[in-house]
């Protein structure tokens, strides 16, 4: 291994623990920024141990986790029995909440969102604090899902390195 290609590695390590710092953190792309990695190390040495099947596979892969992430704290709200006033309140506070206080209030401003606008259009506690906790259940989901995903597309790069 040449110092060239050790280089190479050590900035494709920094580039995945970045992208594993961002799934705790929002603001960074997490899976896009693996998937990144994974491309570079290609790119520099001409597809030859990443090949451009490991690049399309850890692509779909990036893309699936990315789609999941978006919609999940949607799903979850909708599998407890929001309507579209709670799904619209999630998502309204999510965006609040992430610019205010980053994860936690995503999560809070998520489900406090989602508490509200089911309980303008129901005026019931219990329907909107079902529809408010169904947006954890699906936020936790999607962070579940892209540490899977992440992992996965880490180690289909080791792989292929062997």
């Amino acid at each position: 291994m040449t110092l060239g290609v050790i280089l190479l590695l050590i900035v494709v390590i920094i580039i995945f623990i970045i992208g594993l710092v961002g799934i705790v953190l929002p603001v960074l792309p997490s899976l896009p920024v693996i998937w990144g990695g994974i491309l570079i190390y290609g790119i520099f040495t001409n597809f030859e141990e990443v090949t451009m099947m490991i690049i399309i596979i850890t692509g779909i892969l990036m893309l699936i986790g990315t789609l999941l992430d978006i919609v999940a704290g949607v799903f979850g709200a909708k599998i407890y029995g929001a309507s579209w006033a709670g799904i619209v309140g999630a998502f309204v506070g999510s965006i609040i909440g992430i610019i205010i206080f980053n994860i936690v209030g995503m999560l809070v401003g998520s489900f406090v969102g989602a508490f509200i606008g089911e309980y303008i259009k129901y005026r019931k506690a219990h329907p909107a604090m079902k529809a408010g906790f169904g947006t954890i259940v699906g936020f936790i989901f999607g962070v579940v899902m892209k540490i899977f995903i992440a992992f996965l597309m880490i180690g289909i790069f080791v792989i292929a390195l062997f």
